[in-house]
């Protein structure tokens, strides 16, 4: 399995993920948000935006699993 499989594979997981699982990866996607803008990691516009996008995806598949669950 390739190191970066989390990666690489990050939007076709979503839909096989559970509710714990999202939010693992919510959670992992805000911190690397975060971290890619902060002063002392050294910014990155870039992966900033990248990981934005991820965590608005994950926040996307919880959103919709819940107006299911309704």
């Amino acid at each position: 399995m390739s190191r970066w499989k989390l990666y690489d594979s990050w939007y076709a997981d979503l839909a096989g993920l559970s509710i714990e699982q999202l939010r693992e990866r919510r959670a992992f996607a805000a911190q690397r948000a975060e971290d890619s803008v902060a002063r002392r990691m050294g910014r990155n516009p870039k992966a900033a935006r990248d990981w934005g996008k991820r965590l608005r995806a994950v926040e996307d598949e919880l959103l919709r699993r819940e107006g299911e669950e309704a």
